[in-house]
């Protein structure tokens, strides 16, 4: 019973930190999935050039 008692003290203890590395790993993947649709709103927006647009392009001379 003396055991118990020394194990439920050390999880009250760990818990407070077990939590903020819990809410660390949170911020950390919701930052990491903003980042990743951020890189996947650029990536559309940037587009190759279409054959028309590079003969545009060489005719002018650019």
């Amino acid at each position: 019973m003396e055991s118990f008692g020394v194990v439920a003290v050390l999880v009250l203890l760990l818990v407070p930190n077990l939590q903020k590395l819990l809410e660390s790993l949170a911020y950390r993947n919701r930052a990491r999935g903003k980042a990743e649709i951020i890189r996947a709103r650029h990536s559309a927006h940037r587009r190759p050039p279409s054959d028309e647009q590079k003969r545009r392009k060489a005719k002018s001379g650019v």
